[in-house]
């Protein structure tokens, strides 16, 4: 946790927290004097046949007029600050993720580390916003009290004095027995709690952690009241005065925020075995022994090889040992069936499917040891069924496409047939919104997936074109515009049913749970 906070200080500096602390403290200094006034009210209420004290209600309220505006104006500073925090420890994670080998935290592992940063979230996101209030009145609300109790009678402001140490040596007991370290994390509770929702109550008790606060809460009552009647008793009016009473309520009122800030501060605390658990999901390997190496760069070449490839699903063979090399920088056309053979080789290729056994190496590198984000910068998917694919994406598309790849074949046809058919369409009344998979032709989402696709400028294009008929071979544009976007990288096109295959240099046949590659005979 120091270290999250330690970055977030650097990140937004230290004027947010400073002005927060500030206006956090003129508040409890401004609810001590409030406090203070509840002992002349409570006196002159409380005494018979006295007069209603106008006068020092009407002190209250402006002291709470105060208080009101130091409150809201702080308030948004903590929400914000607790933003911002939020904000880093998801920077931090998913930078320190971006570098992971691709998929190395598992399914097991990624709910884990989703359900911790949960836990994180609502603490850190508190910890400015709620918390700070409490623990800075813990401090300054009880010595305001006790400095203006000094200039009416300085024994009850001794005895206030004694009671604060006393109470704050109590809390410092309360706090560490509710942050124990062996209490589970958040993550680890909500588990237990799932595994164990088939029991019954045992005997209907009170949750360990349950039982302490409201303990506690019994507790801090019983002191504050207590202080309270110790004032009363050297203050000579007696036990069953109003000064008593009015002494009792002020106790109760003025060590109110160190109560508050114990259970707060305790929740703090256990907050940090939750960050220590996600840097331990981050850096430690399943084993617990073995640190997890970053992932690896792309490599300097594309050249493909399925090296004994196979993947078993409960216990079906979906591909049985499948082996082959493709080189770098060649259009290969995927044949055969099952389609879903042919869509797990893509899948296996960028990374998404793990095969049981074997690898899958791009330029000798096998593909799962390349960290996700170089994998989403350099392996592009073409899917015009992809629902992204909206008039508003078309359009920011053909705002910032690259002039660079404007004379690679079939671009610039592809970019004034797509602007064509966006100007006819924003004619109507619909929404930019609207999904291109209805007001457009299918050539025309077509043209944006591969269009989209070339402007990422991909080193390695897997083009699905399994749905339906192939709309390389009725649409010449369409091909051109493939052949420029397959130009100079590796691409791999995942063909439909029927019609005549663009130019490719090679071909993998799919037969069942097998595939096997071979030189594309050209015609």
């Amino acid at each position: 946790m120091r270290a999250v906070l330690a970055r977030f200080l650097q990140i937004s500096g230290k004027q947010g927290l400073t002005s927060l602390c500030l206006f956090l403290l003129l508040g409890a200094v401004v609810q001590g004097v409030a406090f203070t006034l509840v002992v002349p009210i409570t006196e002159d209420l409380l005494t018979p046949g006295a007069a209603a004290p106008w006068a020092w209600i009407a002190a209250l309220a402006a002291v709470g007029l105060v208080y009101a505006v130091l409150h809201h104006r702080s308030v948004p500073l903590g929400n914000e600050l607790g933003a911002e925090l939020v904000t880093t420890l998801h920077r931090e994670v998913t930078e320190h993720t971006a570098k992971l080998p691709n998929r190395a935290l598992g399914v097991g592992r990624s709910d884990r580390l989703a359900a911790l940063d949960g836990t994180a979230v609502v603490v850190l996101m508190g910890l400015p916003a709620h918390v700070m209030r409490p623990v800075v009145a813990a401090a300054a609300t009880p010595l305001t009290v006790i400095v203006i109790s000094a200039f009416v009678n300085l024994k009850i402001a001794l005895t206030l004095a004694a009671g604060l140490i006393v109470l704050a040596l109590c809390s410092l007991v309360v706090a560490l027995l509710l942050s124990r370290s062996e209490q589970s994390d958040g993550a680890e509770w909500l588990r237990r709690s799932y595994e164990q929702q088939g029991a019954g109550r045992s005997g209907g008790r009170l949750p360990t952690a349950t039982g302490e606060v409201l303990l506690w809460r019994a507790v801090e009552l019983v002191a504050c009241a207590a202080v309270g009647a110790c004032a009363a008793a050297v203050s000579g009016d007696g036990l069953s005065g109003t000064r008593g009473v009015a002494l009792i309520v002020l106790s109760l009122l003025t060590y109110r925020p160190m109560m508050e800030a114990v259970l707060l501060t305790s929740t703090v605390m256990n907050a940090r075995e939750v960050m220590a658990t996600i840097g331990k999901l981050l850096d430690i390997e399943e084993s617990g022994s073995q640190e997890v190496r970053p992932g690896a760069d792309w490599p300097d070449g594309t050249d493909l090889v399925f090296d004994g490839v196979s993947l078993r699903v409960e216990g079906t063979t979906v591909l049985d040992a499948v082996s082959f090399e493709i080189p770098g920088g060649t259009t290969t056309a995927l044949v055969g069936t099952p389609d879903g053979t042919r869509l797990l080789l893509g899948d296996l290729l960028t990374g998404d499917v793990t095969p049981t056994s074997g690898q899958v190496r791009i330029g000798g590198v096998d593909v799962t040891a390349l960290a996700p984000s170089v994998v989403e910068r350099h392996i592009a998917r073409v899917c015009p069924q992809d629902p992204g694919h909206t008039r508003e994406e078309a359009g920011r598309l053909l705002d910032s496409f690259p002039d660079r790849l404007a004379d690679r074949p079939g671009v610039q046809d592809g970019l004034n047939r797509l602007r064509v058919a966006l100007a006819a369409e924003d004619t109507a009344s619909e929404p930019l919104t609207k999904p291109l998979t209805e007001p457009l032709s299918s050539e025309d989402r077509w043209r944006l997936a591969l269009l989209r696709a070339l402007s990422g400028d991909p080193s390695l294009v897997v083009v699905d074109a399994t749905a339906g008929t192939d709309p390389f071979d009725a649409d010449p544009q369409l091909a051109a515009l493939f052949t420029g976007l397959a130009r100079d990288r590796t691409c791999w096109l995942l063909t439909g049913v029927g019609g005549e295959l663009p130019s490719c240099d090679r071909l993998v046949e799919v037969s069942g749970s097998r595939a096997t590659a071979r030189v594309a005979v050209p015609g």
